[in-house]
């Protein structure tokens, strides 16, 4: 009787483990599914804004090419003398990303190119039956842009056509030869791919770029697959459409076998170009992210499971301790990928800011600049008033041509490919140059500019950069004083190593909240478009940049309505 009421209790007792113990693998399986879908989830959108992130790389540089070449095409009134070479080269040297520019006249004749060496001079597209894109940019009277195709030397690139006017008479093109590898180069390298792989194919199929397979660019993607399912050639198909979405689908790995993945797509507009960009990454590699998670949880069903086996009582005990730990495990990668969202998020909206800021500043000179030429063609307009408006054309010209500057320079400062001399220069030489460049706009708004400095102080710096400083920051000091009368004060002071600068105004002052951001890029305090001072918002980001570069720093301290001081510092020279 004993043995068997023994007996029976080890059943009750195996019966009860066994129940626990299927209980906690049952859960634990669960608990991994969950962890699974939700990193899956937040991980697509991850892939997501990658993709676009990169397609908006991608306008962001074409759109930037374009503008300056329908600034260059529209600047002049009719042909220049030198059929655009001096532009040109400014332009190609200056912006990266063009593989040749060139003119072509109205006969279809390549008149002029930079560089020379890749200009074919004297090639006729009419009679060598390359006239298409030509006629169709004369007959649309405004920008095109060719599908991709290859140069003479065999490169993948892209064509862009700006039509050349003089009144309405039809001058010619300006071309631009852009390579498809140029592109991808500065836009997508910052990417890391290194899991899986990021494309870029046209609304023709036609594969544009292939982080893996890079000697496959310029073929029909539809040709080079291998047996696709049906799922890839829905997201194709959908991407070809140039619609934005997420799927699966299997392909081959390299050890010949499939292999199932996870693809975000987005397309890529711009003008009547329609690409689209995907990130693909192998769904066993995100399985991977988590495994460290799985290993956790596997580590606590076995120990779990022995203390249900020897002590039963302390099975809820470990159990919760061990799924609180996996709660915060999760808790800390799901932050992670919040932040990494808003980080991208920041970033989108810091391009919208830019392509709003872009928009108005391009168009308000472009509004003027149009309006005069109107005035300019009637008959009755007197010589005075001719010159009034040439002289408007040339200022909002050189408006522009200022802003495309500032955007050169803080791609030189972010991409660190600012040079700096080192100079040894006289601060009060540099200021007096810098105040007598800033007086006449001083005077017109009745500002007086006054100085307390070290005649001895010697520094450290690139001159023609240090100059651009203090006039920038003289600018901002006289626009924003509003009262006449007011001074600007530039002081100096020797502090170890180094010199102090200091521009002091009296003017409308800047809230403490917005102090920390005033040296971000595209950053306005007043950012609408009914703001009274206009600008890039790239003016005080640039300053910073040359400071830093020269191992300086600078600071702002300012109360509204009681004016501003910016402080910067510079090295002394050593003798």
């Amino acid at each position: 009787m004993f043995f068997s009421n023994r007996r029976y209790n080890i059943i009750i007792i195996t019966f009860i483990a066994l129940l626990f113990i299927g209980s906690v693998i049952f859960l634990g399986a669960r608990s991994n599914l969950e962890v699974q879908e939700i990193f899956e989830e937040q991980y697509t959108e991850q892939q997501t804004l990658n993709a676009r992130q990169i397609s908006s790389g991608v306008t962001e540089f074409l759109n930037e090419k374009i503008v300056a070449l329908e600034v260059i095409a529209g600047a002049e009134n009719g042909v220049p003398d030198d059929f655009y070479m001096r532009s040109f080269k400014s332009l190609y040297e200056r912006s990266q990303g063009f593989y040749a520019l060139q003119y072509i006249d109205e006969n279809g004749t390549i008149a002029s190119g930079y560089p020379e060496d890749r200009t074919p001079l004297g090639y006729n597209l009419y009679e060598n039956n390359m006239d298409q894109a030509f006629q169709k940019t004369k007959t649309m009277g405004r920008t095109y842009i060719t599908n991709p195709t290859y140069t003479f030397e065999d490169e993948l690139a892209m064509y862009v056509w700006v039509p050349v006017y003089s009144g309405n008479d039809f001058k010619g093109t300006v071309l631009a030869i852009i390579r498809i590898e140029e592109i991808t180069e500065r836009v997508i390298q910052s990417y890391d791919s290194s899991a899986g792989y990021v494309y870029i194919i046209d609304d023709r199929g036609n594969l544009l770029y292939h982080s893996d397979n890079p000697n496959e660019t310029g073929k029909n993607y539809f040709d080079i697959l291998n047996e696709p399912d049906q799922d890839r050639l829905y997201i194709l198909g959908e991407q070809t459409e140039g619609k934005e979405g997420t799927g699966r689908f299997e392909e081959l790995n390299e050890n010949n076998g499939l292999e199932e993945k996870l693809v975000s797509y987005v397309p890529i507009k711009w003008y009547n170009q329609v690409w689209s960009v995907g990130v693909v990454t192998p769904v066993p590699f995100i399985t991977s992210i988590v495994r460290s998670i799985y290993l956790k949880q596997a580590t606590f069903m076995i120990i779990t499971t022995f203390f249900i086996l020897f002590f039963t009582s302390l099975i809820s005990l470990i159990f919760l301790s061990w799924n609180r730990k996996l709660e915060e495990e999760v808790h800390k990668k799901t932050e992670l990928l919040e932040n990494s969202n808003q980080r991208l998020q920041k970033l989108n909206r810091v391009k919208n800011e830019f392509l709003s800021m872009v928009s108005h500043e391009l168009k308000t000179p472009l509004t003027a600049m149009r309006t005069s030429s109107e005035f300019l063609r009637e008959e009755e307009c007197d010589k005075e008033t001719q010159e009034e408006m040439l002289d408007l054309i040339i200022r909002n010209i050189d408006r522009q041509s200022r802003m495309v500057d500032d955007l050169l320079d803080i791609s030189r400062i972010e991409s660190g490919r600012m040079v700096f001399k080192e100079e040894k220069i006289n601060l009060k030489e540099i200021i007096d140059n810098a105040i007598q460049m800033m007086e006449p706009m001083a005077t017109k708004n009745g500002i007086r500019i006054e100085r307390d400095l070290d005649n001895d102080s010697r520094v450290k710096a690139d001159k023609d950069k240090l100059l651009r400083v203090f006039v920038n920051l003289l600018n901002n000091a006289i626009k924003f004083t509003a009262n006449k009368g007011e001074n600007i004060k530039i002081e100096t002071e020797e502090a170890g190593d180094f010199v102090e600068i200091s521009v002091i105004d009296s003017g409308i002052g800047i809230p403490e909240k917005e102090q920390d951001k005033i040296f971000e890029k595209f950053y306005q305090v007043d950012s609408t478009s009914r703001r009274k001072v206009g600008g890039s918002g790239l003016g005080l980001a640039i300053i910073k940049g040359i400071i830093e570069g020269q191992g300086g720093s600078i600071r702002v301290k300012s109360e509204p309505g009681l004016g501003s001081t910016f402080t910067f510092t510079l090295r002394k020279w050593e003798e």
